[in-house]
């Protein structure tokens, strides 16, 4: 039997019997079904046994039963959590509090601390290190954990007050809820139970929680999620030689190594090899060589509360270089030696020269260049600021010969002693139009320089039936090249061209090698020629020996076709069309579709009307004119009108590049329509009656306009030659039709009498109308106020817009009436006579415009002068005033 449940056998037998020495020992499934009734997990009470110093794993049964009373207090310590959930939940939020309270009371002042964002320090650009392990620090290849970031820390990260837990349920019983250990190490559950997690990994704790959450719901293995939401903060200070000094806030998923980050890692002289973290009375050496050889052993060293790290100064840094894997700086600790390096940087190259190693080293003042065997003192000792130098072995003569050119398989083959030519061309197979007299063989000699050997690799050519004892002998050397050369590149590629009439329209053909090419095919490979092809070709040629040079030569398809072509020739085969002019007759005037066809004897007068759709209804059938062009060869040319009745039935042939113009008839004119809107009684569109039909006449067949209508403030849209709106008078052409305003109106006009507008509309811009801020009277920069009759302009401005503002130019001051019309300010010597309003009309005030500001004048002021000036020209003012009154 398990020692937990021996020491709960004790425990079960006193609890139920008063002799348990009576009673025959109940079994285990009886044991965890009595823990099972009183709601007691066996793993947390072992957990909380452990955390009184009670290992029930090592007990005897006498220890057991010795212990049995402090059992009894914490089986009787969880029940009675049990059953007082929701008190012990208000009593430990309150106790939290009053705890919260008391450690800000006594916590120290923050200027007592220096406190570094890691943030920042994390973000900071670091300059690149030369030094092997500083790169894991200076190009963020480790992360500074926040407090918030919802990380995955390894099973062995220990929990302790502050941590949150996330957990969520996706069973039958979904949830999803949060656990903070509390200052005990405690964490509280929905229904109050509170479990001990202080200082237990949290791997341990998923299978702790799990089990007590079951429970209490009902899922499966894998719908429970535990997780890290968020680490508690911790303090960490860092100090030597190191980037930024100081004290950091942190989370407590940082380990050591992440810790470092923080503060920019170590400086070019600080240490990688024996960086020490203090934590309490425990130190540990961290080694950036150990952790990028096995990371994994870095992440478990986690970091406590107020932990300090110590970065010393390095004491051995070598110099490596040459043929190595990483040729970099690396730090050494005491008792590593030349072999150490070499595995830090990744081992020696292929061509690396171990038996040749050359150390350059300070001694007493003065550099000394050693030579060492690696292979025999592997161990060698090395000191500060030591260069190590592994030779590479540089060999230009490589173990292989070339084939290129013309074969299937060029390239690079394995060279052995007696290699021969023929077995190289056996190996790269000539292509078909390889050639076989001649080929070249490049080779170099040992001094540097090159040699050129011409070979005839007929004979040497290697094939199954025959093997000639000639040139295939001819053994190679390390390095040889041969260049075999192809047939074709000997030969000039030459093309023709055949263009024009054809079917292919242009194309261009290689050239037959032995220029057995005729005109006649040459037209054939072309598609042949098309229907309009004239049967005399042009034939271009291009000589080979001058490339600009051209020669022509005309041939008849018909007797010429077998005449022979030359490489570069180019035929063009022209159409009918090409040597003919095209000759037209044209159509306008009053018919639907006028344009120009090309002319045929066939064509007549009518043929032509009829293409051109007929005659228009405007059409004057008596009066179609044909203007025709005169030649005479020698004599100038003349253009002749001919006037056609087509009513009379007169016969009238037509001419090459006749113009035929039908003439529309006299006045016509189609119905022009104007349109009236707004106030009058006939609203609606109207077709002129008359020339010259006036506003008034307009007026009088709408019926008039209505009692509601504002004749002043009407408009006139004109879409003709894109005038758009006019200004009109129609009040004035209303009480007299023979006022000029009574204009004469077109097709397509729209009059429009609007409706009586009461209002003037006020623009506040230049007025104290905002003086006292803006109400529900001012909407867009306007002001709308009741018409008051004739008044004029600055009587409204003074009495609705609280007067003129200082920026205002009142001289400026327009009105502009419902109708369009403009009327601005008159202006007098003193005065300002302001235009008077119309229902509908707006106001606008002008502005002063904006003086440019001056540099101040450095000079003295001659204030005589400015007070002689000015008097002067008062005085000439008066004068003209006194003048212009007595007149």
């Amino acid at each position: 039997m398990k020692p937990l449940l021996l020491l709960l056998t004790l425990l079960f037998c006193t609890a139920t019997l008063p002799l348990a020495a009576q009673v025959p020992v109940p079994q285990e499934a009886q044991l965890r079904a009595y823990l099972g009734n009183r709601d007691i997990d066996e793993t947390e009470l072992r957990q909380r046994l452990a955390a009184r110093g009670i290992q029930v794993d090592n007990l005897t049964p006498e220890q057991a039963l010795r212990l049995r009373p402090q059992v009894e207090a914490v089986i009787a310590e969880m029940e009675a959590e049990k059953a007082q959930a929701t008190k012990s939940a208000e009593q430990a939020a309150a106790k939290a509090t009053e705890k919260k309270q008391e450690a800000q009371e006594g916590a120290l002042p923050v200027a007592e601390a220096i406190t570094i964002d890691t943030t920042e320090t994390a973000n900071e650009v670091l300059p690149e290190s030369d030094i092997y392990g500083h790169q894991v620090f200076r190009n963020k290849s480790l992360k500074v954990y926040r407090t918030t970031d919802n990380a995955t820390p390894p099973d062995s990260y220990p929990l302790k007050p502050g941590d949150e837990i996330a957990v969520t349920i996706f069973g039958a019983s979904q949830s999803d809820f949060i656990l903070r250990l509390d200052d005990q190490g405690f964490v509280q559950l929905d229904n109050g139970l509170r479990m001990p997690l202080g200082g237990i990994p949290i791997g341990e704790a998923r299978t702790l929680l799990a089990n007590r959450l079951r429970q209490f719901y009902t899922f499966r293995n894998g719908q429970l999620s535990i997780r890290i939401q968020a680490a508690r903060t911790i303090s960490v200070n860092i100090f030597g030689e190191v980037e930024n000094n100081g004290s950091f806030s942190m989370s407590s998923l940082n380990t050591g190594f992440n810790a470092l980050v923080a503060a920019g890692g170590p400086t070019d002289r600080g240490t990688v090899r024996n960086i020490q973290l203090i934590q309490g009375d425990k130190k540990v050496i961290l080694d950036v060589y150990d952790y990028l050889r096995s990371p994994t052993e870095g992440t478990a060293l986690f970091l406590n509360n107020n932990a300090t790290i110590f970065v010393p100064l390095a004491k051995t840094i070598v110099t490596l270089e040459g043929g190595v894997q990483r040729p970099l700086r690396y730090e050494l600790k005491a008792g590593e030696t030349l072999a150490d390096l070499l595995t830090f940087a990744g081992g020696l190259k292929p061509r690396a020269e171990a038996g040749d190693i050359r150390i350059t080293r300070y001694v007493r003042g003065q550099l000394e260049l050693l030579n060492v065997n690696f292979t025999e003192i592997p161990n060698f000792v090395l000191f500060d600021e030591d260069i190590v130098n592994v030779p590479i072995i540089e060999n230009p003569i490589e173990n292989f010969v070339t084939i290129e050119g013309a074969v299937l398989l060029p390239g690079r083959y394995p060279f052995g002693q007696g290699v021969t030519l023929g077995e190289l061309l056996a190996q790269g197979r000539l292509r078909p139009g390889a050639r076989t007299d001649v080929a070249f063989l490049f080779r170099s000699n040992d001094d540097g320089t090159n040699r050129l050997i011409r070979l005839d690799v007929g004979a040497a050519v290697v094939t199954e039936r025959s093997r000639n004892a000639g040139a295939e002998k001819v053994e190679l050397q390390r390095g040889d090249r041969l260049q075999v050369l192809a047939s074709s590149a000997f030969t000039d590629a030459a093309t023709f061209t055949v263009s024009g009439a054809i079917r292919d329209s242009s194309v261009t053909l290689p050239f037959p090698q032995d220029g057995a090419l005729t005109v006649a095919e040459a037209v054939l490979l072309a598609g042949g020629t098309e229907a309009n092809a004239e049967p005399e070709v042009m034939l271009i040629r291009t000589p080979l020996t001058n490339r600009e040079e051209r020669k022509y030569e005309r041939l008849d398809l018909r007797t010429d076709g077998d005449f022979v072509l030359q490489a570069l020739d180019r035929i063009i085969v022209y159409a009918r069309e090409r040597f003919s002019d095209l000759a037209t007759v044209s159509i306008s005037g009053a018919v639907r579709n006028g344009g120009t066809y090309t002319y045929d004897p066939s064509l007549t007068i009518r043929d032509l009307l009829y293409l051109a759709g007929g005659t228009r209804i405007d059409a004057a059938p008596d009066r179609v004119e044909v203007f025709r062009l005169q030649i005479t060869a020698g004599v100038e040319t003349k253009t002749l009108l001919t006037t056609i009745d087509l009513n009379a039935g007169v016969p009238f042939e037509l001419q090459a590049y006749d113009e035929v113009v039908v003439r529309s008839a006299a006045e016509f004119e189609a119905i022009q329509n104007v349109v009236i809107q707004g106030e009058v009684r006939y609203p609606g569109r109207y077709a002129l009656l008359k020339n010259n039909e006036r506003l008034s006449d307009l007026i009088e067949r709408a019926g008039g306009v209505t009692s509601a209508a504002a004749a002043a403030a009407a408009t006139l849209y004109r879409g003709e030659k894109g005038i758009g709106y006019v200004v009109l008078d129609l009040d004035k052409v209303l009480e007299d039709p023979a006022d000029p305003a009574n204009m004469v109106i077109l097709g397509g006009d729209t009059l429009y009498v609007p409706k009586r507008n009461e209002l003037v509309t006020i623009y506040t811009t230049g007025t104290l109308a905002d003086r006292f801020g803006r109400d529900s009277t001012t909407i867009d920069g306007t002001l709308q106020v009741a018409y008051q009759g004739d008044r004029r302009a600055d009587w409204y401005v003074d009495n609705y817009a609280g007067g003129f503002a200082e920026n205002a130019r009142q001289r400026w001051t327009t009105v502009e009436y419902a109708s369009g019309r403009v009327k601005e300010t008159e202006h007098f010597l003193l005065t300002e006579r302001f235009p008077r309003l119309a229902p509908g009309a707006s106001i606008r005030v002008g502005l002063k415009p904006v003086k440019p500001q001056r540099e101040e004048r450095k000079e003295p002021i001659d204030w005589g002068g400015i007070a002689q000036a000015t008097l002067a020209g008062v005085t000439s003012f008066v004068t003209i005033f006194l003048l212009l009154d007595r007149n």
